[in-house]
C-alpha cells in the first residue's frame, strides 16, 4: 500500500511538472503574438469615394530601383501576411532587394475606413477595389517614389483585382503584376473561408471571422492543427507565423463582397456586381506583363483553376510558376504559405525578385 501511494505521488508530480511545463509554453507563445512590423511610414491615398486606404511603406534599401512594389492581401486578410517575422516577410525582403515596397490594406480593415470613420453596417464590393481602392493605393505609391508607375502583386483576391482593373482601366500606372493563387474562376469543391466552408456566422452586415480567428487561431497554429490546412501547410510553417496572423490580421468581411464571391462560385463567372460586366470573359485583352504563381496544394484557389486563368490571359509576356514538388521545390506549398512559408523565403522571394528584376529597367520618372 506505501509502495502503491509513493507511486501515486510520483504520477501526481509528473503530472503537475507536465501541465505546468506546458503552460509555460503556452504562455511563452502568447508573448510572442504582439509584434511589430518592419515598415517606414505609415499614410493614406484617398479614393474618388471618400475612403481612405492605409498604405505602410518598408522604403528600398541600398540603391532604390527605379519602380516600387504594391502588394495587397486575400478576402478576409490584410497586409500582415507580408510581414509576420523577419524571416518571412516579402515585404523586408523586395525592400533589401532595393524596392520601395507599399503593403496596402483594402477598405474595410485595419485603418483603411472612409473619413467620417467605420460605421457599423458598412459594406463594399469587389468593384470597390478596382474602381477606386488599386488605382488610389497605386497613384500613392508613385508619388511617394518619384515613380511613373509601379508593380502590382496580388494574393488571391488583390490578384483577381489586378485582372479586373486592367480590363476597367484603372491600372493604368500598373507596369506589371504578379498574382498568388488568382484564379478568375474557383471551383464550388474549394474550401473558401465564407463563402463556401465555415463561418458562416452574419451580423450587422458582416461575416464574422476576426472572433474565432482571434480566440482559436494560436492554439490551431501552436498545436499544428491540419483545421489550418486551407490557408497555412502543418509542414510549412513556424507556429508563430499563422498565430500571428489568425489572431491580429484577419477581420470581419463585408457580406456584400462574400454574397458576390459566392455569386461567382455558383455561375462560373466573375463579373461586377451588377453584372454588367464579365471580367472571366475578357482574359484574352489583357496585355500587362504578368508572373502568375500558384501553390500545388491550395485548397482555396486550387492550381488547376490558377493554370486556366493564365492559359486564357492575353499577355504576350507571361510567366507561370507552380510551387510544388513536381516543379522542383521541396514540397508542396499551400494557399497562405505561398508567400509567407518556412521555406518562402529560401524558395519563392528569389523568383519574386528575379522577375521584378527582369521587368523594371526603366528609369524614374522626371
Amino acid at each position: 500500500m506505501r509502495a502503491r501511494r509513493k507511486l501515486g505521488l510520483a504520477a501526481g508530480v509528473a503530472a503537475v511538472a507536465t501541465g505546468a511545463a506546458v503552460g509555460n509554453r503556452v504562455t511563452g507563445f502568447y508573448r510572442q503574438l504582439d509584434f511589430e512590423t518592419g515598415h517606414d511610414e505609415q499614410f493614406f491615398a484617398e479614393t474618388e469615394d471618400g475612403w481612405r486606404i492605409s498604405i505602410y511603406r518598408y522604403a528600398a534599401r541600398g540603391e532604390r530601383k527605379p519602380f516600387p512594389v504594391v502588394a495587397g492581401h486575400g478576402f478576409a486578410g490584410s497586409r500582415l501576411i507580408w510581414d509576420l517575422t523577419p524571416t518571412t516577410s516579402l515585404a523586408r525582403y523586395l525592400a533589401d532587394a532595393g524596392y520601395d515596397f507599399y503593403a496596402v490594406d483594402l477598405r474595410g480593415r485595419g485603418d483603411s475606413w472612409p473619413a467620417t470613420g467605420s460605421k457599423q453596417g458598412t459594406q463594399w464590393s469587389f468593384d470597390d477595389f478596382v474602381r477606386f481602392d488599386l488605382p488610389a493605393a497605386v497613384a500613392a505609391a508613385c508619388d511617394r517614389s518619384e515613380a511613373s508607375a509601379a508593380f502590382w502583386l496580388g494574393l488571391e483576391m488583390s490578384g483577381q483585382a489586378l485582372y479586373a482593373s486592367a480590363l476597367s482601366g484603372t491600372a493604368g500606372q500598373v507596369r506589371g503584376g504578379i498574382t498568388f493563387g488568382s484564379p478568375v474562376l474557383t471551383p464550388s469543391t474549394a474550401h473558401v473561408p465564407g463563402v463556401t466552408t465555415a463561418p458562416k456566422m452574419r451580423r450587422n452586415g458582416r461575416v464574422k471571422f476576426r472572433s474565432g480567428s482571434h480566440a482559436a487561431g494560436p492554439i490551431l497554429a501552436l498545436l499544428r492543427s491540419k483545421q489550418l490546412e486551407s490557408s497555412f501547410r502543418p509542414e510549412n510553417f513556424d507556429p508563430i507565423v499563422p498565430a500571428r496572423y489568425l489572431y491580429h490580421g484577419v477581420p470581419d468581411e463585408a457580406t456584400v463582397l462574400a454574397d458576390q464571391f459566392t455569386d461567382w462560385i455558383e455561375h462560373g463567372v466573375m463579373r461586377s456586381l451588377d453584372h454588367a460586366t464579365v471580367w472571366s470573359d475578357r482574359l484574352g485583352e489583357i496585355d500587362l506583363p504578368l508572373l502568375v504563381m500558384a501553390a500545388a496544394h491550395d485548397l482555396q484557389r486550387p492550381p488547376e483553376a490558377s493554370r486556366d486563368t493564365y492559359e486564357a490571359l492575353g499577355s504576350a509576356d507571361k510567366t507561370w510558376i507552380e510551387a510544388g514538388v513536381a516543379s522542383g521545390f521541396s514540397l508542396d506549398f499551400g494557399h497562405d504559405d505561398l508567400v509567407a512559408g518556412r521555406t518562402s523565403r529560401a524558395e519563392v522571394f528569389p523568383r519574386i525578385r528575379d522577375w521584378l528584376d527582369a521587368h523594371g529597367t526603366k528609369g524614374k520618372k522626371a
